[in-house]
């Protein structure tokens, strides 16, 4: 983790994700930016965060050990996203952690200082718990795609996240995010490039029959050639 002292552009982030409107209190003045690099961890579980961040720039994943072998994803998150409201605001030992899956840039706000300020912020508090609510919806909706194959996983996975039907993200990254094996996932991959669905290129896939790929995430009946 980095800190970088420049205010203009944390000032600039606070407006461009419009975070001022999530509490009451002065973000300028709690808030200071830091970066992490790509795999590095924000909140590790087990051990409370001296800060709440809110994600400005980049991407991180939520994820827990259910075993010694396995982690489970349980949340991909993009800006602007606040972290750590559910447990280290609390001063609660976290149940995941947190890690960075692209070098990324958080607005941190230090807890030691400013935790009775966030705790007594109305404002902040009922868009904390609109999140939480959100998140038990999304806690349960991972729970069912946990039975759903691979395929649609890794369709709906695509749709969502390719930018202008280029999808580039790194496959091994979209194997934790989906929780399947990553042999498993090149094998779903090499499928869809059978059934001419995606075509590869150097640093990404393209996607060249979106109908199949939006039949495959509702996980309607699709034979692949």
């Amino acid at each position: 983790m980095k800190k970088i002292r420049d205010t203009q552009r944390l000032a600039a982030y606070v407006e461009l994700h419009d975070l001022q409107n999530y509490m009451d209190a002065d973000i300028l003045t709690m808030g200071s930016l830091q970066s992490f690099e790509k795999e590095e961890h924000l909140i590790q579980t087990g051990t409370i965060s001296d800060f709440l961040y809110f994600l400005v720039e980049g991407s991180v994943m939520v994820y827990s050990y259910p075993s010694d072998t396995q982690n489970i994803c349980i949340d991909f998150a993009t800006p602007a996203t606040p972290l750590g409201e559910a447990s280290s605001l609390w001063e609660l030992l976290p149940k995941s952690s947190v890690k960075a899956v692209t070098d990324s840039i958080c607005i941190a706000i230090p807890l030691r200082q400013y935790r009775d300020t966030l705790q007594q912020d109305v404002r902040f508090l009922q868009n904390i718990c609109q999140l939480l609510s959100t998140r038990l919806n999304s806690g349960i909706n991972l729970a069912n795609s946990l039975t759903e194959p691979v395929e649609t996983r890794l369709a709906k996975f695509i749709l969502a996240h390719h930018e202008s039907g280029k999808f580039s993200t790194r496959l091994t990254t979209c194997a934790s995010i989906l929780n399947v094996s990553y042999r498993h996932l090149l094998r779903t991959i090499t499928n869809f490039r059978d059934a001419q669905i995606l075509e590869k290129q150097k640093n990404y896939y393209v996607i060249r029959d979106v109908k199949a790929l939006e039949e495959l995430a509702e996980n309607l009946s699709h034979t692949m050639k």
